[in-house]
Parts: structure tokens; C-alpha cells; sequence
């Protein structure tokens, strides 16, 4: 699966074909990070990462993304990438690597089709098996606001506090008994950290077919969540927009409907 970051502000918005992990050539500026990342066993933020390249972090994350989405890079609970250990590079998942399924195509053109209505970054999560939220695919384009430190793998104990966390949790009862509330973090006051609050909300989402988040992980940004289930009816995915607070105060219905249509439509795309 591809992210492709920065896209055009107009016109059409142009997806590389995705390509299987044995066929997808190393391009030059991924191994110049996984240069920098075998020089730094203990790991490196991505503001360092940054700087090393010459580039600014918005161009330096869809890099470390792939990576960390293919199982060669972890991203660290302090924010720092690192390579990771064991065999990466002949097909054979690392220990401990949960086993993936691919999401269909088409749902990328979707996340593709979310952006270019609503002019926000743009995103498509999966459940994993291990229980992190992977961003599987973005849209998006430098000058539109993006959730600071949000990684590629969100981890449980970040559930509580994303909308695109809670839509999946909502959809399937065992994933939220997973959930440890003790270890919920306030990231900001907007942040749910009562379980019988968390689980009103769920009941909400479930209810309304759609997430938000309202500054919940970071002051200042907001987001909107619509699940998308498969064919045999699990919601293993959905897709979602971010952007600044105001703007989400002011557009939310128009937004709303955008993001659910989008979602929708997936759904049925995703049986013919």
C-alpha cells in the first residue's frame, strides 16, 4: 500500500500503482534513513532525521511510515525510530511480527476521493492482529493541518483518545475489553479517561456511524472517523480526516457527510 505525501493542491491527484514487498525497489532516499537508523541502534527522532536529510518532517514521515508498515522500522513509545530487529529484508517477518492481510485497492482511492472533497489530510486504518491502529495509507499536502506526533502504529493504550481508534473499538466489543484503562493518558482536557464515559461514547459512535475527535490527543486538532466494513461484515477499517479545530467547528456537518459518504461507498465497492 502506497502513501503518497506531499499531492498537488489541484487537479487530479495521481497513486502510484501499490506494489508486493518482494517487487517494491528501494528508492534512494529510504536507504539514505536506513542508513541513518543501523548508525543509531538506540534510534532517532524524526526531527533528527529531518535535519540528517535535508528535508523537513513532513517528508521524512511517509518514509519512516512505509517502513515501520513493512516491518523493517519500530517506532518507540519516546517518540524515536529504529530499525528493528531481526531478519527484515528476505520476506520473513521479524519476531513477534503479527501476520497482515492486504485491504483491497480500492480503498485507497477512496482515502484518495476523501481528500479531494475536503481538502484535509486524509487517512485509511486497520485493526491489526496485535492490536495496534496502522495508518495504512495518507493523503495529504504540506500546508494543511496534520495531528503532531501521531505514529504510524497506534499503540492500545492511545485508543481511548482518537477517533479513528474508538470507531474500530466500537465495531468490535472484544477489542475494546482489551483496553486497559489505568494506563489512559489526558493528553489534553478534552481527553476521555472515564471507562463508563469512553463506553458512552462508543454507544454514540455505533449509533450516529461515525467518530470524532475533538482535540482529545492534540490542542488543536480535530478529527472525523467513518467506519468500513468487509464483506463478512467485520469492521477491521476505516477512514478518517484531521484538521484544525476551527475549521472542524465551523464545516463539521459538511464534513461529516463527506467523510460517511466516502465510507459508505467504499463498503460497497468493496463487494462487487
Amino acid at each position: 500500500m502506497t502513501i503518497d505525501v506531499p499531492l498537488p493542491r489541484s487537479g487530479d491527484v495521481p497513486r502510484r500503482p501499490r506494489s508486493t514487498r518482494s517487487s517494491r525497489m528501494v528508492a534512494p532516499g529510504t536507504l539514505r534513513v536506513l542508513r541513518m537508523l543501523a548508525a543509531h541502534p538506540e534510534g532517532v527522532d524524526l526531527a533528527a532525521l529531518g535535519g540528517h536529510l535535508g528535508r523537513t518532517d513532513t517528508g521524512v514521515l511517509p518514509v519512516l511510515q512505509r517502513l515501520v508498515r513493512d516491518g523493517h522500522v519500530e517506532h518507540r513509545d519516546g517518540g524515536t525510530y529504529r530499525l528493528r530487529p531481526g531478519p527484515s529484508w528476505g520476506g520473513i517477518p521479524a519476531a513477534g511480527t503479527a501476520p497482515r492481510r492486504e485491504l483491497p485497492a480500492m480503498l485507497s482511492d477512496a482515502v484518495t476521493e476523501l481528500y479531494r472533497r475536503t481538502r484535509a489530510w486524509a487517512y485509511l486504518i486497520e485493526w491489526a492482529d496485535d492490536d495496534q491502529i496502522d495508518l495504512v495509507d495518507i493523503r495529504g499536502h504540506q500546508g494543511l493541518g496534520n495531528i503532531p506526533e501521531l505514529p504510524a502504529r497506534v499503540p492500545p493504550t492511545m485508543a481511548h483518545a482518537l477517533a479513528v481508534s474508538k470507531v474500530l473499538v466500537a465495531h468490535a466489543p472484544g477489542r475494546r475489553a482489551r483496553l486497559d484503562p489505568s494506563r489512559w493518558t489526558a493528553y489534553t482536557p478534552a481527553t476521555i479517561t472515564s471507562p463508563d464515559a469512553y463506553d458512552l461514547e462508543l454507544a454514540r459512535i455505533r449509533r450516529d456511524g461515525y467518530a470524532l475527535d475533538r482535540e482529545e490527543f492534540a490542542a488543536g486538532f480535530s478529527c472525523v472517523c467513518a467506519p468500513i466494513a468487509d464483506p463478512g461484515g467485520r469492521v477491521g477499517a476505516a477512514i478518517a480526516i484531521t484538521l484544525p479545530a476551527p475549521r472542524f467547528r465551523v464545516e463539521l456537518d459538511r464534513l461529516v457527510a463527506d467523510v460517511t459518504d466516502v465510507a459508505r461507498v467504499a463498503h460497497r465497492q468493496w463487494y462487487r
